[in-house]
């Protein structure tokens, strides 16, 4: 028996171990999917500067290749700035859906396509705007010397944000869905590597007013054009212009040239053929015994039958006189 009350005891705390990490899982879990946001990772879709917005939430403001971001998440009673610890995702806000409500707050990204875009907040008609962060362009060259962000939709759910900043165009490729960066093009590197399956590139990256062609796959028209947004008033670029290239001229392929009959080639070393209107060339020596100078238009096949006429008549005088010698003869 006390064998048996032994065993059941020690079945009794190895299950109790067992349990004790799924227990504490499910009770983070229900507590509010705790999370902590985790500053500078790019890849992390939490990550960002959170900002206290009121009505138990916090908007956690991005700002990277994907556009202006705001996750808007819920904190518990006691949140204040500097605590990372956050509860679940209420919603989002960025480019596709730019407005949306939580709480009883009205929330929009407002000045979308600039540089440095706003949270505005609005409860009971009265408006906050908190600061998002500048795009990367801004942070480079300010965001008052950067162009508003034009966006355009290629091919599948890839878009194209188009901007003009004091170092030239750039396009940002991005998935509009997943929000993942596929590639960018900048005035130094126009194009994306040759048998990319996008088709994009930057048409004069170096003038006045460069343009960005993409492919339209089942359009009427195969591929679109679009011209930069203008790099805002008072701004300097820092290259200067080059004209722009002219359209490349379409190949014309060269006519090909008529073949010439094996038998009628050339041999090398052979004399040229003379026309059938010769006219002999005389020797400036004199004339040589037996040389005969050929007239000029003469038919080739008129001296052939002359010839044969000739002798005929020849052959014809020869056996008559045959035939009278005969005769004599016999006399």
């Amino acid at each position: 028996m006390r064998t048996a009350l032994c065993a059941s005891l020690a079945t009794a705390v190895l299950g109790g171990a067992l349990l004790a990490p799924t227990a504490g899982t499910a009770y983070a879990t229900t507590a509010g999917q705790a999370a902590t946001v985790a500053q500078g990772s790019p890849a992390d879709r939490f990550s960002g500067t959170p900002a206290h917005i009121g009505e138990g939430l916090v908007a956690v403001l991005r700002h990277e290749a994907e556009g202006p971001e705001a996750w808007i998440r819920a904190v518990g009673p006691d949140w204040k700035p500097g605590d990372n610890h956050m509860y679940r995702v209420l919603t989002v806000l960025d480019r596709m859906n730019p407005v949306d409500s939580a709480n009883g707050l009205r929330l929009e990204i407002t000045r979308l396509n600039s540089a440095a875009p706003l949270l505005t907040v609005t409860k009971a008609g009265v408006a906050t705007s908190f600061p998002m962060p500048l795009s990367e362009a801004g942070r480079t060259h300010g965001a008052e010397c950067v162009s508003a962000t034009k966006r355009l939709a290629l091919h599948g759910t890839l878009v194209a944000d188009l901007t003009t900043t004091p170092d030239g165009p750039q396009v940002q490729l991005v998935d509009g869905v997943t929000k993942q960066p596929y590639n960018r093009l900048t005035r130094t590197g126009p194009a994306l590597a040759k048998g990319d399956r996008t088709v994009a590139r930057i048409v004069n990256p170096g003038a006045a007013r460069p343009s960005f062609e993409y492919e339209t796959p089942g359009q009427a028209d195969p591929f679109g054009t679009a011209l930069f947004p203008e790099l805002p008033a008072g701004c300097a670029f820092t290259y200067a212009f080059q004209d722009e290239a002219p359209a490349p001229e379409p190949e014309v392929t060269p006519p090909a040239k008529p073949s010439v009959p094996a038998a009628f080639s050339a041999v090398p070393g052979a004399p040229k053929a003379e026309a059938v209107g010769r006219t002999a060339v005389v020797p400036q020596d004199g004339v040589p015994a037996g040389a005969e100078i050929a007239a000029e238009d003469t038919d080739d096949s008129t001296s052939a039958y002359a010839g044969a006429g000739l002798a005929a008549i020849v052959a014809g005088l020869g056996a008559s006189f045959v035939a009278r010698r005969r005769a004599r003869a016999q006399r």
